[in-house]
């Protein structure tokens, strides 16, 4: 696996913020990260730390829960699923998610019985800049 810097996301973004609280939670840099396969195969993944110890994609949206912010959770929890599976066997994987987003996973729905049972970590970036577990996968 080849890996490079990626400009994902601005300094100034929302996922760099969620970046930086995230790092401190899990105490471990997090950097976006490009991630290329033998076979040429690129991916992006929003952070991830420099050992390959934890992986992460952001949802951050606001506003009204639509079927496409749902679609998003699913597409960003199957990328953490993959991304491990095929160049971080050993990773934590994290979903960092609004509130917005947290209220969508609280219910019990399929996205939050999906999240456990894959071992993806959800947390939460509240308002303050802190970061809350939602739900963390069962141990082995």
């Amino acid at each position: 696996m080849d890996e490079t810097e990626s400009t994902r996301y601005g300094a100034a973004s929302p996922e760099a913020a969620a970046s930086a609280a995230l790092a401190e939670h899990l105490g471990t840099p997090l950097r976006p990260r490009r991630l290329t396969l033998p076979d040429g195969t690129s991916v992006e993944v929003e952070a991830m730390d420099s050992e390959g110890t934890v992986i992460a994609q952001y949802v951050l949206n606001g506003g009204a829960v639509k079927s496409s912010l749902r679609n998003k959770v699913a597409a960003d929890l199957f990328k953490l699923v993959w991304v491990r599976h095929a160049l971080a066997p050993d990773a934590r994987a994290v979903l960092c998610v609004s509130p917005t987003v947290a209220a969508v996973l609280g219910r019990r729905g399929w996205l939050s019985a999906a999240a456990r049972d894959l071992r993806i970590t959800v947390v939460v970036l509240l308002e303050s800049g802190r970061i809350e577990e939602l739900s963390s996968p069962p141990g082995p």
